[in-house]
């Protein structure tokens, strides 16, 4: 009689030799190894049709050459248990409602409206939330059509949720719920994803252009804090053919179409078991462990030596998946000429969408400066002026706000021992482009943008004056910054005054 053991090897080796000629069989605890004699030229085909034959049975079939010898090495398949597709339409509503309301903040921030407002909230969901889950669905069902095409079980797109966050996403993935079959598999499949979602964020990207050139939104004038993108060559490309105003806000579908280009980059990385690194792994074989290595320690670098700390969490969120690619259960039939144009495709796209540091905060700098009316963009600290004894006479200065927020300046008038002369000196108007303020005390507040300039006239009161003319007299005008997240400094302006 024969056991249950006996007549499963059996069933097995009757699969490989129908296939392939088997001089031995060698049975090991790990895998029962079948040496075979191999066609070359049939080799591709007969090892995909014993893969269809012994998957679904929870078999692993291994085509390998050891000692120049061919081996098929045939395993039993660990039970494995997957979650329902509840899952999977549970993750996409929550995405949906995450990307909605990142949405509506791009929205309200691009439109200057009420981020929890009915306008934000159907202008985001329009504008961005709609087009960036579309890139990122078509990428995943890129790879899902193609691992269909071959046979390879796959999960539908798990979209990963990211509250509170600017996109709202993560991106998605899809769970590979079988072995890699071939090489020509791993690169067909790796590089579907990107190809077609590359192919999706370009014309989403020319519309947000579009959108954006025909109602530019500026900028706001006060950079410091602001999240800012770094646009890659791509992207740079695509605003040759619909060129976009400077200082404009980025308009929440071209945002939309930046997304799917950093996320067609980042899928690349030619690491683990990205989509770069399925590439990768087809075309160099085992050496892959080498670049997949160097690429995480990229990663580590710059997610030290730049402003993006993200590529640290990219790098061990690459780590925990495993930095190196496992091999295809056949990894011994060659790439056709198609496969390695695919290959430099891909290697192109991903030169043309990567950038080092994506988003980075523009750091908030706080700095005025006393400039001379007369000669503008030149810091000063003294200034002198004439004053008529028995008259009053104005005198200006400017304030320039050299920082890039929005800064709140207080001037105070310290007028030394002048009084004792007669003499009294107040601030009379402040004017900040087209609207003066008029003042007539010693002291004042006001507000300045980046770069704006407030023009300060001083009243020199010399109706009392009591001693002899010709004499030099000195006061001091002080600016105290003080922006809710600095701490108040005083800048001094010395200004002497000569009475004639």
């Amino acid at each position: 009689m024969f056991s249950e053991a006996d007549k499963e090897l059996e069933s097995v080796r009757s699969a490989v030799s129908q296939r392939f000629p088997v001089y031995d069989t060698r049975v090991t605890p790990q895998a029962v190894q079948f040496l075979v004699t191999v066609d070359p030229n049939t080799m591709e085909e007969r090892f995909e049709d014993l893969r269809m034959e012994l998957v679904p049975k929870n078999y692993i079939p291994f085509l390998a050459r050891e000692g120049g010898e061919y081996v098929i090495l045939v395993q039993r398949r660990p039970q494995q248990r997957f979650v329902g597709r509840h899952v999977n339409l549970i993750l996409l509503v929550f995405t949906i409602l995450t990307t909605t309301l990142a949405g509506a903040f791009t929205w309200g921030g691009y439109a200057d409206v009420d981020a929890f407002s009915p306008e934000a909230v159907a202008g985001g969901s329009l504008y961005f939330t709609l087009p960036l889950m579309t890139v990122l669905g078509i990428h995943e069902m890129g790879h899902y059509v193609m691992a269909r095409r071959y046979k390879v079980h796959a999960s539908l797109p798990f979209f990963i949720p990211a509250p509170g966050t600017i996109l709202g996403t993560f991106g998605a993935m899809i769970s590979m719920r079988d072995p890699m079959p071939n090489r020509k598999a791993l690169i067909d499949i790796g590089a579907a994803g990107p190809v077609l979602g590359i192919l999706t964020a370009i014309p989403i990207t020319l519309v947000g252009l579009a959108l954006m050139s025909g109602d530019p939104h500026p900028a706001p004038p006060n950079p410091g804090g602001q999240l800012t993108v770094e646009l890659p060559l791509l992207y740079q490309i695509l605003a040759w053919f619909i060129p976009i105003p400077q200082d404009a806000i980025l308009h929440p579908t071209a945002f939309a179409g930046w997304v799917g280009l950093f996320v067609t980059a980042l899928n690349l990385l030619p690491a683990g078991q990205l989509d770069g690194g399925h590439v990768a792994r087809a075309v160099l074989g085992d050496k892959t462990k080498y670049l997949s290595w160097a690429a995480i320690a990229a990663m580590l670098v710059l997610g030290i030596v730049t402003p993006f700390g993200g590529w640290l969490i990219i790098a061990l969120f690459i780590l925990l998946l495993g930095a190196r690619h496992p091999p295809p259960l056949n990894d011994l039939t060659k790439l056709d000429v198609k496969r390695h144009g695919l290959a430099a495709v891909v290697v192109v796209v991903i030169l043309l969408s990567f950038v080092a540091i994506p988003l980075q905060v523009v750091p908030p700098v706080r700095g005025i400066q006393f400039e001379d009316s007369g000669a503008p963009g030149i810091a000063v600290t003294e200034l002198s002026t004439n004053a008529s004894a028995g008259n009053l006479t104005s005198f200006s200065f400017v304030v320039n706000n050299t920082g890039n927020v929005r800064t709140n300046v207080t001037l105070r008038i310290d007028a030394l021992d002048i009084g004792n002369a007669g003499l009294n000196v107040s601030i009379r108007e402040v004017q900040i482009g087209n609207r003066t303020v008029t003042v007539n005390a010693d002291n004042t507040s006001f507000n300045l943008d980046s770069s704006e300039i407030a023009q300060v006239t001083l009243v020199l009161n010399a109706t009392a004056y009591n001693l002899t003319l010709g004499q030099n007299w000195t006061f001091n005008v002080l600016a105290r910054v003080q922006p809710d997240y600095f701490d108040p400094s005083d800048l001094m302006l010395r200004v002497t005054m000569r009475v004639e």
